[in-house]
Formats: C-alpha cells, structure tokens, sequence
C-alpha cells in the first residue's frame, strides 16, 4: 500500500469517526426528554464505531510512516523526479517502527552531489531484516534529495541505474578513488571475469581510504588467461569485496590489458 493510499484512507475513516461522534452528540442532545430508552444509551454504537475507526486508524499512520512519513520523507514520485547524491553512512538507528516484520532504520549520512556539495541527512528506510548487518559507518548509498530540503533524502530505488553510476562516478573522481581514464576504460573496454590471487595493502591511505595492490586471473571471452595487477585506493567499505578467491568484474583494453579497471558496485543492494 502505497503511502497516498494510506494517507486517503486515515482521512476518509478520520473524518467519519468525527461524524458518527458529533451525529451522536446531537442525538443526544436534541432527543425528548421523555424518550423511553435514554438517547445516549440507545446511539452507543456510534461512539463505539468511531473507536474501532480511530483503533485502525493509528496503526496505518505508523504504516505510512514506514513507508516515507507524513510529510517526513520523499514520495515515490517526488524521489523518482530527483537528483541523486551519494550517501555514506555514519549511523544507523531503529524507529521501533515495523512493515511486515521487516524494522524502519533511521540512516544518518554525509551526502555529496555529482556538483560536490556536501550535507548531513536521514533518510528513513524500511529494510530486509537480512540486510541490516550491512549497513554499517562508511557504507556508501545513492539517496535522492530535493533542492530545497536537503536534510531529508530516500535511498535510491534503482529506477536509473545510469544516473547512480553517473553521480557515483563524479564523487570518486573528486575523492581520488578512480580517474576519467579509468572511466574510459570501463566504459569502451572489454568485459571479464577475474579472480584475485593476491592483495598487498600498499600503507598509503587518502581520505582513510586504504591504497591496496591487487593481482587478478583475468579470464578473456576466448577462454583464455592472463594475469594483471592493479593498484587502487578502495573506499573503506570495499575492501572485503577484493579478498583473495574472490571473482570480480573487469574491464581492459585488449592493446594494454594491464591497465585493468575494477568495476566497484554504486549500489550494495539496500532497496
């Protein structure tokens, strides 16, 4: 259920309770004084409704909660007409709100626009229990934001994949986690699968971001092999994906297959 769904249906049962209420009080009110049966206890239905109505009611606030908030996040279509900034996470807290078992996290993260600018948001997500334990401090997330109300973003539903990896790209390049070169190769290069067989941290850190040199099996579409190594400044995050046994994506340029880009997920699959 959508969150304008659920917001129709507390006003349309709202509004209602309010009826039957004040329809009781007028029965009540306007009745002969020598009614048979008082006029209070013959209408006790109504105010008995209306407490049924406002006890489904509270719930469903919590569900649209969930779901974005009253006024407390970004809607479908608002997050969908967005610009998207990257996210890194610094912490994570339950709501003690919940949908189908599955617990609200209140995200707090530093967020940086493809422009460089810089903010501290929250963003309120309800998230698969399984993937709770991912979302830790320097956890990097695409979010959409509005202009006007920075401070409120919503993780980025996946609807564009290209503007994720646009954004994303942006913000590395400033960071000096990757270079227009390496764009260039992930973009016209070839396509392949490789193993890691080594990983040697370098000692150089930028950013807190630990520089690691890293050996790869690169398999060609033809089946065959070659070996390369490649030195690279990883976020923080990342640096369990390039564990020794591990496959990654590549892209090369087949005259200079060792200049070999990794290809460093935007999105880790939050949704």
């Amino acid at each position: 259920m959508g969150r304008s769904v659920v917001r129709s249906v507390v006003l349309v049962e709202t509004v209602a309770a309010l009826g039957l209420v004040g329809w009781y009080v007028w029965a009540g009110v306007t009745a002969p004084p020598d009614a048979f049966v008082s006029p209070w206890l013959r209408n006790m239905w109504a105010p008995i409704g209306a407490l049924v109505m406002l006890g489904t009611t509270l719930p469903m606030l919590g569900v649209a909660s969930a779901l974005g908030g009253l006024g407390g996040g970004l809607g479908r279509k608002e997050a969908a007409d967005a610009p998207v900034g990257i996210g890194t996470v610094t912490g994570v807290a339950r709501t003690g709100l919940s949908v189908n078992d599955q617990p609200q996290l209140a995200i707090s993260m530093d967020v940086e626009t493809p422009e460089g600018h810089r903010f501290s948001a929250v963003a309120k997500h309800v998230v698969d229990i399984t993937q709770v334990a991912e979302l830790v401090p320097g956890t990097v997330l695409p979010v959409r934001y509005l202009h006007d109300r920075p401070g409120v973003v919503s993780l980025d539903r996946g609807e564009d994949p290209a503007l994720v990896q646009a954004a994303y790209n942006a913000v590395m390049v400033r960071a000096g986690l990757t270079t227009e070169r390496n764009l260039d190769i992930a973009a016209r290069g070839v396509r392949a699968q490789g193993v890691v067989s080594s990983v040697r941290p370098t000692g150089r850190l930028l950013n807190g971001n630990p520089e690691m040199e890293i050996g790869l099996g690169v398999t060609r579409p033809d089946g065959s092999l070659f070996h390369a190594a490649v030195v690279k400044v990883l976020p923080a995050s990342s640096v369990v994906s390039v564990q020794v046994g591990r496959v990654l994506t590549v892209h090369y340029l087949p005259e200079r297959e060792e200049e070999l880009v990794l290809q460093t997920p935007a999105n880790p699959g939050v949704r």
